[in-house]
């Protein structure tokens, strides 16, 4: 099984889900015009390089969405653009790759026991529901802290 998953604001979402296989450099465009019209944000975007094509960060670039794409052409990034995009691809490793080393090793990701297209779709859909209800429980309890009484 082969998926494709958006993390926006440290929530994933499954964009796509399959037994075939599929090209996941087209899926960048896809993905973009899914979630830029509920999450308008001003963070980067950012995925492998592996994944950077131009016909790709086209779309990203008409959006006035920043990557950590290496720039096409004779035009170098500057100082802040090389900072950036930095700051991008680290973001990248550790948060994203991480997320999912998380859904596999505590949301039972692993290896999927069960049998059945069906219930393997399943079986992924509520690993990353589960993940999702965990982080956002814990933001609200950073947010719902109660304050510290102090002894008289």
């Amino acid at each position: 099984m082969k998926a494709h998953i958006l993390q926006t604001g440290g929530l994933s979402f499954i964009d796509k889900l399959d037994f075939n296989n599929f090209n996941e450099c087209t899926r960048l465009k896809i993905s973009t015009v899914k979630t830029y019209p509920d999450f308008r944000t001003d963070f980067p975007a950012g995925c492998r390089p592996d994944l950077c094509h131009q016909c790709q960060q086209k779309v990203l670039y008409l959006k006035d969405i920043f990557t950590g794409f290496p720039k096409k052409g004779p035009k170098p990034h500057n100082k802040a653009e090389k900072i950036l995009s930095a700051e991008v691809s680290k973001q990248r490793a550790t948060a994203m790759e991480g997320a999912f080393g998380n859904h596999k090793n505590h949301y039972g990701l692993v290896k999927i026991r069960v049998k059945g297209d069906k219930r393997e779709k399943l079986a992924v859909l509520f690993g990353i529901m589960a993940a999702n209800a965990v982080a956002v429980a814990k933001r609200r309890n950073q947010q719902e802290s109660p304050p510290i009484n102090k002894a008289a």
